[in-house]
């Protein structure tokens, strides 16, 4: 067993390292799979699929042919997450993605820089489109719930009044003779 030296201990915050990595920090280091999906929090199988789905750019590959992602592919899963936890459906999420990460679905370069007035204005407008279609499924789904509490109500009140028609009082002697006890 060989003692580790100063050069060999752990770096807090590099990847694989079994540190975590300080708070704000990024590390702009290529990143594999599997640390990909555990800093988005994430299932490997997810990232795939958003791969499949064309919701991220085609990762660079090593020369053994493993896929290498960057910061900005952590940054577009961690949306892809969000968005979806808001409702959003794949293809809204590609849309959003293509204002400044992803190509348009002709090939072309995405039509913004990140953060630009302009990329920030559509991604405003996809979103309170969205929110406006929640509030509307929201006062439908109130709607609803009132009807189904109206329907409710009648229903108990027939049984309340049903209730009181064999209240015990009310209730004549029954034909049927009394069981006898066995002994």
């Amino acid at each position: 067993m060989t003692e580790r030296g100063s050069n060999d201990a752990p770096k807090q915050g590099i990847p694989g390292s079994g540190e975590k990595k300080p708070r704000g920090q990024s590390y702009n280091l290529p990143m594999r799979i599997g640390e990909l999906a555990e800093r988005a929090g994430v299932s490997v199988q997810a990232v795939r699929f958003y791969e499949r789905r064309r919701l991220m750019r085609t990762p660079r590959r090593t020369a053994g042919g493993y896929r290498i992602y960057s910061e900005q592919d952590l940054e577009s899963v961690t949306l892809i997450k969000k968005m979806q936890r808001f409702g959003f459906k794949l293809a809204e999420i590609r849309r959003v993605l293509q204002l400044w990460i992803l190509p348009g679905d002709s090939g072309g370069a995405s039509p913004y820089q990140q953060g630009s007035h302009e990329c920030l204005r559509e991604a405003l407008k996809l979103g309170e489109k969205k929110l406006q279609a929640m509030n509307d499924e929201i006062r439908s789904s109130i709607q609803i719930r009132d009807e189904l509490m109206g329907e409710l109500g009648q229903i108990r009140a027939l049984l309340d009044a049903r209730k009181q028609k064999k209240a015990p009082s009310d209730r004549r002697p029954s034909s049927r003779p009394t069981p006898i006890a066995v002994s």
